[in-house]
């Protein structure tokens, strides 16, 4: 008998090439790539791994020609995969670079995702190509999606190419907020998942642990998806704080060997206080240390600079002058109950 679905409505609408029919909090990216595509045929859209670049673009032109360029490195690769999207009937076997641009279909528009990573030696020739198609009546219209601007500009070398290829139309994508992070999650939960499945709290704990991660925006999304579809996997209808830390599992576990018992105990005091919600108040964080601390007959240190530790070495957020913890509670407490003897106290604490 096929399981009932509980949380995931459409879990397409989580996939992280999906498309939304809304692209939220870049309205005014969005109008100025509407204008430099209106009156000049181009734009170049830049910024840091997930902040929406390839989203943004496919919105904008969802009928364009997407393109790889660190998957199609050469530029009769690309070609051949342009014609075979434009002009799917078409046979390019054989026939030069030259001519194949010749077949590219006057006013197409294309999207040159990752386009830094075109080989070096057809980068400069290839971008100068596609600029000056207007010349000769056969405009090709393109976004171009690069990381860093200023450093593909150093690699194409050559500043009238750059000049013709770019000119005015750089349109830089600046990380997104917390504010924004939540809004945008909001919106793919109403989307992907049924009402009532998701807490505010869980949606800022999302959002928390993506804007510390090098994923971003990107993050945020493979969050809630894996979240709840470990929620799911448990039979329940909505994602706990506890589903969110499970799906950020990484190699976190190995960095607490070398972890002092100070900052173990510390770490174990945050880890109760966060086991059945997402955030803890810095007294309950206290008086729980002090509780862990007295069971172990230490001494308490100081919580404050021991917490700032922990939250350097990114075990512990601090958020709104609250504390979160990212990585799973109970794969923690459990760790810490074989590192630190005494784990019969530790249990009976515990429970």
């Amino acid at each position: 008998m096929l399981k009932t679905m509980r949380i995931i409505r459409s879990a397409q609408k989580l996939d992280l090439n999906y498309v939304p029919g809304r692209i939220l909090c870049r309205d005014e990216e969005i109008k100025r790539l509407r204008i430099a595509i209106e009156s000049g045929g181009r734009a170049i859209i830049c910024g840091e791994t997930g902040t929406g670049k390839t989203m943004l673009a496919k919105y904008f032109a969802r009928d364009a020609a997407y393109i790889n360029c660190f998957v199609n490195r050469t530029e009769h690769a690309i070609l051949e995969t342009i014609l075979g999207i434009l002009k799917p009937r078409f046979n390019p076997a054989g026939l030069s670079s030259r001519r194949l641009w010749d077949e590219i279909p006057p006013d197409s528009f294309i999207i040159l995702d990752e386009v830094e990573g075109i080989s070096i030696d057809d980068l400069p020739h290839f971008l100068y190509t596609l600029s000056r198609r207007a010349e000769t009546g056969k405009r090709v219209k393109y976004i171009a999606i690069t990381r860093d601007a200023d450093i593909l500009k150093q690699i194409v070398g050559d500043a009238a190419v750059w000049s013709t290829f770019a000119g005015k139309s750089i349109i830089h994508l600046e990380k997104y907020g917390k504010e924004e992070m939540v809004e945008i999650l909001n919106y793919r939960t109403s989307e992907a998942l049924y009402d009532g499945s998701v807490s505010e709290d869980v949606i800022s704990l999302i959002a928390d642990i993506a804007l510390r991660s090098e994923g971003h925006m990107r993050t945020g999304i493979e969050l809630l998806r894996n979240s709840a579809m470990i929620a799911e996997s448990e039979g329940r209808d909505h994602i706990e704080p506890e589903d969110v830390r499970e799906a950020n599992m990484d190699v976190w576990l190995d960095e607490m060997e070398i972890m002092d018992e100070e900052h173990l105990i510390t770490l174990l005091a945050v880890s109760l206080c966060c086991k059945e919600r997402a955030y803890a108040t810095i007294d309950d964080i206290k008086s729980t240390y002090i509780r862990v601390c007295e069971n172990y007959g230490l001494k308490p240190g100081s919580i404050d600079k021991l917490l700032r530790k922990l939250e350097m070495h990114g075990f512990v957020m601090k958020v709104d002058g609250m504390y979160a913890i990212p990585f799973p509670t109970s794969k923690i407490i459990q760790k810490i109950e074989k590192s630190i003897e005494k784990s019969g106290e530790l249990n009976s604490f515990i429970s």
